[in-house]
């Protein structure tokens, strides 16, 4: 056995970082075929994480047919 049989150390384990999920500044107005008026809001989702900030995705709610504090009084 030589000296140069010597093998690298295992790299150091990372922590995993938090990241936050946030809607953005782009939000807007559109028409909700459900309930036929102006009432859904829609925009994008950004991920911030240390590396910079992602455009994941989109998310959007209409503010009559997703309120939960008036389901219970249409469905009767």
């Amino acid at each position: 056995m030589t000296g140069d049989d010597q093998t690298a150390p295992p790299p150091p384990r990372s922590l995993p970082v938090p990241v936050d999920l946030v809607p953005a500044g782009d939000w807007r107005t559109e028409w909700c075929t459900t309930c036929k008026a102006w009432t859904r809001l829609a925009g994008s989702m950004l991920l911030l994480t240390p590396d910079g900030v992602s455009t994941v995705g989109s998310w959007n709610c209409c503010e009559i047919c997703d309120d939960p504090a008036g389901q219970e009084a249409r469905r009767v």
